[in-house]
Parts: C-alpha cells; sequence; structure tokens
C-alpha cells in the first residue's frame, strides 16, 4: 500500500498537468475568498473536487491504468491510495487558498471547509473512477450544480455541493450528508475499478 501511494503522489506532483490545475484552482479559489467567504467555500469545494477527478482519471486519459494494475493487482489498494493523494491535494487546496478567509475573520469556516474538503475529495476520486471520463464529470457536475442545486434548489438541500456549503459553513446536517454521498459512492467505486480497460 506504502509503495502505490508513493507512486501515486509521485506521479501527481511531477504531472505538470495536476500541478498547473492545483495552481490553477487554488489562484481561482483564493481570488473568490476576496468576494466572500461563502463563494470561497464554493470555489475550494469545486477546485477540490476537480483535482480529485484529474488525479484518478489521468491513469485512464494517458493509458497507464493497465502498467499501474499490473504492478498493483489489488485495485482496491489503488482506489485508496488515489484517495488518500486527492485528499491531500484537497487539504492543500483549501489549506492555502482559504488565507483571505481567515484575515477577513470568518475563521470557522475556514476550517469547516478545511473538515469537510477530503469526503469531497475521496466523493471525486470514486465518480472518476466509475466515470473515467473527466470532461464529461466535470462538465456534468458543473451543469448540475448550475441548474438544478443552484437555480432550482438555490443551494438548499441535501444534494452533494449544496451539502458540501452547508458543511462548510457549520452544519452538522450538511456534514452528515456530504458523508452519506461519499459513502455511497465509494461502494460503487470498488465494484467498478475492476471492469475491463479495453473500453476506455
Amino acid at each position: 500500500m506504502i509503495a502505490v501511494l508513493r507512486s501515486e503522489l509521485y506521479r501527481t506532483v511531477t504531472v505538470r498537468s495536476s500541478v498547473l490545475a492545483l495552481i490553477g484552482f487554488g489562484i481561482v479559489a483564493a481570488c473568490a475568498g476576496y468576494l466572500s467567504d461563502e463563494f470561497w467555500a464554493l470555489m475550494a469545494g469545486i477546485g477540490t473536487f476537480g483535482l480529485a477527478v484529474m488525479v484518478t482519471c489521468q491513469h485512464y486519459q494517458h493509458r497507464t491504468a493497465m502498467l499501474l494494475f499490473l504492478g498493483e493487482p489489488n485495485r482496491l489498494k489503488v482506489l485508496a491510495a488515489q484517495s488518500l493523494v486527492a485528499l491531500g491535494l484537497g487539504v492543500v487546496l483549501v489549506s492555502v487558498s482559504g488565507i483571505a478567509v481567515v484575515a477577513s475573520g470568518e475563521s470557522d469556516r475556514y476550517l469547516h471547509t478545511l473538515l469537510v474538503a477530503p469526503l469531497l475529495a475521496v466523493f471525486g476520486v470514486a465518480n472518476a473512477t466509475v466515470i473515467r471520463k473527466p470532461l464529461w464529470l466535470i462538465a456534468g457536475y458543473l451543469g448540475w450544480l448550475l441548474f438544478v442545486e443552484g437555480i432550482l434548489y438555490q443551494l438548499e438541500g441535501d444534494m452533494i455541493f449544496s451539502a458540501f456549503l452547508a458543511a462548510a459553513s457549520g452544519s452538522t446536517r450538511g456534514l452528515l450528508w456530504v458523508l452519506i454521498w461519499t459513502a455511497a459512492a465509494l461502494p460503487i467505486a470498488a465494484w467498478r475499478i475492476g471492469r475491463d480497460l479495453s473500453g476506455d
């Protein structure tokens, strides 16, 4: 497990697109922090989800998944390692991008976002393991966030991003729902990671 984790971490920090994505999402979230702390939490959440999707999907995009699974036949270990790497990147993203939020006196929102972001990262890895197409996944969830959660439900309710925003503001119910969404996605990802790679 340690070898897989080290390999995934090394690959992530040495692939230029991963580093650029981390910097890009971090800058967008940090700038959002100057506008409002709630907008920062949303951007940090989207960034965390996007990074998790990219970290996971790169193997399928660049056809290195077969080499990865030959090196580690236990695919659940790979899923766990990718989740831990995405979780770490999410924590780094939230920690660094939230400096303006802490400076404005909103340290509670900062800490709550820091607490719930790892769950959203694991949710992103689970989704990317099932879908394996980063553009479809990110575009689909952005559309979902904008039209369904944003316009129809006004970011209220128990759907994933609405629950994330509620948890980032300190809601225990929101945290519970993010945990439920993540816990529901993981068994599906654990089942689907074993499927054949030839269709990707």
